[in-house]
């Protein structure tokens, strides 16, 4: 008998996470975790084949605890998958008597203005995912409360939808990661997500760094700062790049690289965009 696989994602069902998780592997088990760091320790202890964690978000931007735990739990990037999303305001009453909104961090950020315009007076309650905040709405005896939810969330609650994509953008879109043990083999379309840890702070720097990549004709499609955890100013360096871990040119820039700093290789997968 063939064993099922098994996909890690953010839960209580009806998150995007969850519907990413469907898109990756519709005939997969699907185990719900509470927290991003639940999705990386069920994979790194082989309770799970995959996990599916959101990157970013075109309005929102970087979800900074999945490029920390990528370096911390030393998973791979095994592919990339864009969601284009909709939000939905879903409750009881009509939207100027709302008086309490469940709503995920991420989802008050794409939906701001939304908020701001229809519900100013609304109290904001958050919740760890938006699956949760289906959830709560669904077991809230007060008809003045609301949520802004995915679709598939309203639909598995039974939450009636009070106005449909009250995003602030129209093309807002998430990108997720599959994370396993083990990445991808080169395809010749592929993108490879690096960590740098410079080992000294010093001028010129950050232009050696970029320097390796624009003497290897290597296009960046990707680069921020994080905090390392450790001392104040110190800091990790993300980077997307286009190219396979294993193209000569790659690997003799990333070879380089390590004269300055630490190189930690996220994975290589499939380029979507």
């Amino acid at each position: 008998m063939v064993k099922k696989v098994r996909i890690s994602t953010l839960g209580p069902e009806g998150t995007f996470s969850h519907e990413v998780a469907l898109k990756y592997n519709k005939n997969a088990d699907v185990v719900f975790a509470n927290t991003i760091r639940d999705v990386f320790e069920s994979v790194a202890q082989e309770n799970a084949d995959f996990g599916i964690v959101p990157v970013e978000n075109s309005i929102a931007g970087t979800i900074g605890q999945t490029l920390d735990f990528l370096t911390l739990f030393k998973l791979k990037i095994k592919s990339e998958i864009v969601l284009p999303i909709s939000h939905n305001l879903v409750g009881f009453c009509d939207i100027n008597k709302i008086k309490i909104l469940y709503l995920h961090p991420q989802t008050y950020e794409q939906c701001e203005l939304f908020i701001k315009n229809n519900t100013p007076k609304a109290e904001i309650i958050l919740t760890p995912s938006n699956g949760k905040s289906a959830e709560m709405l669904a077991n809230s005896k007060d008809k003045n409360d609301a949520s802004i939810i995915p679709k598939n969330a309203a639909d598995i609650y039974n939450l009636k939808v009070l106005k449909r994509d009250v995003q602030d953008r129209n093309d807002n879109v998430t990108r997720f990661f599959v994370i396993a043990k083990i990445d991808n083999e080169r395809t010749g379309h592929d993108k490879t997500s690096i960590a740098v840890h410079p080992r000294h702070d010093m001028p010129g720097l950050l232009y050696g760094i970029l320097g390796e990549f624009a003497k290897g004709t290597i296009n960046l499609t990707k680069i921020e700062s994080r905090p390392s955890k450790g001392k104040l100013g110190d800091y990790i360096f993300y980077m997307d790049l286009e190219g396979h871990k294993t193209d000569k040119h790659i690997a003799k820039s990333l070879k380089n690289i390590k004269k300055y700093a630490s190189v930690t290789i996220l994975g290589s997968y499939p380029r979507k965009y």
